[in-house]
């Protein structure tokens, strides 16, 4: 039987705890309709894809979709599933791969167009943490306690 790695037991820890601060975010627009614009910031920070949407009102729905996914990966990564993990290093690579080509193509294409906004703070960890995810995915030690050869 394979043994989970500290990388393995703290991405799953992460995907938990991102899934977490999502259902706190739907919980607390439930019973505080107030609190949905702040709300609203924390899950475009942690979720930037529902941002891209510039619709508040999905914000919340989108969020218990990600809570889903987000718990479903971090059981699978705990668990050792090959699955999880690839889906997860499909997603980040996916992520980044778009990134690092599509912001110099639009700068170049749309310079005058591109307005730049300041991102939150959960904007930032979310990328910190996706870097050092997809990095501890493809660890050698990490693979083989998949039980995937390199």
């Amino acid at each position: 039987m394979n043994r989970r790695t500290l990388a393995v037991k703290l991405i799953a820890l992460y995907l938990w705890l991102k899934a977490t601060v999502l259902i706190v975010c739907v919980v607390a627009v439930h019973f505080w309709p107030s609190t949905q614009p702040t709300a609203n910031g924390i899950i475009e920070g942690l979720v930037p894809m529902i941002m891209a949407l510039r619709e508040p009102v999905l914000d919340i729905w989108l969020a218990l979709l990600f809570v889903l996914v987000d718990a479903t990966l971090g059981t699978g990564i705990w668990f050792l599933q090959k699955w999880a993990r690839t889906i997860v290093v499909i997603d980040l690579v996916w992520l980044y791969g778009r990134a690092l080509l599509g912001l110099p193509a639009t700068l170049a294409f749309y310079r005058d167009k591109v307005h730049f906004q300041n991102p939150s703070v959960y904007f930032d960890i979310n990328i910190v943490a996706g870097i050092m995810i997809l990095a501890a995915l493809c660890d050698p030690d990490v693979k083989r306690a998949f039980g995937m050869r390199f």
